[in-house]
């Protein structure tokens, strides 16, 4: 299998893996033979990529990094959960910063947080979630199906995935693995309790707008501040997870110190908390290679290409690092194309990943440089140092 644009799809072709629903619901299933209606749906609902079923790649078989269960129940209970505060707002639309934080304060929104059947399902499905990464020796690199209205949901679980690959680099144990997953589920609850348009409308926002939605990580902390099955740890990575290493993050301004985030590391006072610079990693990664209402997705190398700039100043430098020794700049089934060589301009799709060198894998070539379909080749980039690639979406 290998991923693919939705322009590129054609009647007959078999999806390579399920789309999931923004209700954690299967749209459509891993097999499915697509019709020109299934097609057209896809781009309706604002799916960008797919997996498709191939012959000449039908030995690679990308796996989820969690369980499809898993990823689909998470989803469910953090819209669930999410679901709360907000029904208890009469109008976010037209609410003011002031009037949200003050319905929050009055107690309602966090009773009935606390005494929800839905809190709990968060810590079990957090434990479940660290115990099916670390299960894992590599992460795939690839993060959920997104559209832009189910965005939240998804990117939650999957900054879950990547910020507990890190911190169990970094020997975080496992209790407090399950508090970090806690805190990334949750991370992004804030959001809810702002007027959707901005996050959902392509346009240009006003200074204002983009102050109100700099608010959300300081919405999400008072809304779950003090409850008990949350915890501290959790919910400070919901208040610091948009802070960066240079003081110029929000809402407070916290600093890092681009040391290695260690379980043991001294927190000083005015300094950003080390698993919330996991997080911000995480979350900075998967935005970039997500879809969004102003551009498409990245693609991993590109993505890495701008958290390298974005290092020391925003990232912190050591999180990186560890990011790279962790996640493939070129995962399994995405299609590359060759720059540099003898076969300048073929296209081939990411067949196995070098464990050893993860910017260097092997490529199995199946498109000429006219995109012409070719009886398939293999080329290994680890022994082959003079050939360059770069991540494309057909």
């Amino acid at each position: 299998m290998y991923r693919v644009s939705v322009d590129y799809l054609k009647p007959g072709m078999v999806l390579g893996k399920a789309i999931i629903s923004d209700n954690g619901t299967v749209l459509l299933n891993k097999g499915v033979k697509l019709t020109q209606f299934y097609i057209d749906r896809l781009k309706k609902l604002g799916y960008d990529t797919v997996f498709i079923e191939d012959p000449d790649t039908s030995d690679i078989v990308v796996e989820d990094d969690i369980k499809e269960q898993t990823r689909r129940k998470a989803i469910q209970h953090i819209r669930a959960l999410f679901s709360i505060p907000l029904s208890e707002l009469k109008d976010v639309k037209k609410a003011t910063i002031g009037e949200i934080k003050k319905s929050i304060e009055k107690g309602s929104i966090k009773e009935k947080l606390a005494n929800s059947k839905v809190l709990k399902n968060i810590g079990a499905i957090s434990y479940q979630i660290v115990d099916e990464v670390l299960d894992n020796k590599m992460l795939s690199g690839l993060v959920s199906f997104k559209r832009f209205s189910d965005f939240t949901y998804k990117h939650c679980v999957d900054v879950t995935v990547l910020s507990i690959a890190l911190a169990d680099k970094f020997l975080y144990d496992k209790n407090k693995l399950i508090e970090l997953a806690k805190g990334c589920l949750l991370h992004d609850i804030g959001r809810v309790l702002i007027d959707k348009s901005l996050y959902e409308e392509p346009r240009k926002l006003s200074k204002e707008e983009f102050e109100k939605i700099k608010t959300h990580p300081t919405l999400g902390y008072i809304t779950l501040k003090d409850i008990a099955d949350i915890g501290i740890i959790a919910a400070h990575i919901v208040y610091q997870h948009h802070e960066q290493q240079n003081g110029e993050g929000y809402p407070r301004g916290l600093k890092g110190d681009n040391t290695m985030p260690l379980p043991r590391k001294e927190i000083k006072k005015g300094y950003i908390m080390p698993l919330a610079e996991i997080v911000y990693a995480a979350n900075v990664y998967d935005a970039l290679v997500s879809p969004r209402v102003y551009r498409s997705a990245y693609t991993p190398d590109q993505a890495f290409f701008i958290m390298k700039r974005m290092a020391g100043t925003h990232i912190n430098r050591e999180v990186l690092k560890m990011m790279f020794e962790v996640v493939p700049a070129y995962p399994l089934g995405t299609t590359v194309i060759i720059s540099s060589g003898k076969f300048k301009n073929y296209i081939g799709v990411v067949s196995k990943i070098n464990r050893d060198n993860l910017s260097r894998p092997v490529i199995r070539v199946i498109f000429n440089d006219r995109k012409k379909r070719i009886e398939p080749f293999e080329i290994d980039l680890s022994a082959n140092p003079h050939i360059s690639i770069s991540g494309i979406i057909i």
